[in-house]
């Protein structure tokens, strides 16, 4: 495979997915442990953070509405500070499956 570089990655559609400037990532699995989600979420931010039966995560940060993520969801820390729950529906809508309008037609 080649390997891309700035001017030639990305363009198009997955511009928008570029410049959100997500910075981490956690899959959310059923053997999560309370020493990965202290890990991913720092200090300041993983008290706010319950690792519940299900099992799933509960992210209750401070001015933001709570979150719940469960297994095969993605947690999204972006560069900024805020968390994003993903579940796979959001991420095929958003980033993988064609773009359609509201009819299902492609939109070039």
């Amino acid at each position: 495979m080649a390997e891309a570089n700035n001017q030639s990655f990305p363009s198009g559609e997955f511009t928008a997915f570029s410049t959100a400037k997500m910075t981490y990532f956690l899959l959310v699995r059923p053997d999560l442990t309370r020493a990965d989600i202290e890990a991913f979420f720092g200090d300041a931010d993983a008290r706010y953070v319950a690792l519940t039966q299900v099992p799933s995560v509960e992210l209750h940060l401070p001015k933001t509405d709570a979150q719940v993520a469960v297994p095969g969801n993605l947690i999204a820390k972006f560069a900024n500070g805020k968390y994003k729950v993903i579940t796979q529906a959001y991420y095929h809508q958003n980033f993988n499956d064609p773009i359609t309008n509201a009819t299902g037609q492609g939109i070039h």
